[in-house]
């Protein structure tokens, strides 16, 4: 069986979001990270998971992407084992406050006890 892959002209040279864009770091940086883990979940083979990733990181390079921090997270998600689920967060969050101009709102109505 010959698997022949087709690329659309309009995708030639593709890219994510540009740098220069008005996004937070930390979003070029979720990106990379929401990537690495779909390819990690598709890609059986430890050796096509690599591959991708270096594919990957060409890419956010010709995105423009902060080169150390692309290195970073493509080093990071090399070592990734686990293809089902994305590697777990140690972060703890604390609770979540809702600030808001509308105090009635927090609150349930009559209706919505019942």
């Amino acid at each position: 069986m010959i698997l022949v892959l087709l690329l659309k002209p309009t995708a030639e040279g593709r890219q994510f979001i540009n740098e220069k864009s008005h996004h937070p770091k930390t979003t070029f940086k979720s990106i990379l990270f929401g990537e690495a883990i779909k390819l990690r979940r598709l890609k059986e083979r430890k050796e096509d998971y690599l591959s991708s990733l270096n594919r990957l990181k060409d890419k956010a390079i010709r995105s423009n992407f902060p080169l150390d921090m692309t290195n970073d997270m493509i080093a990071t998600a090399s070592n990734w084992e686990e293809r089902l689920r994305p590697p777990k967060c140690n972060k703890q969050n604390g609770p979540q406050v809702w600030a808001a101009s509308f105090p009635h709102l927090p609150t349930l109505t009559v209706r919505e006890e019942a």
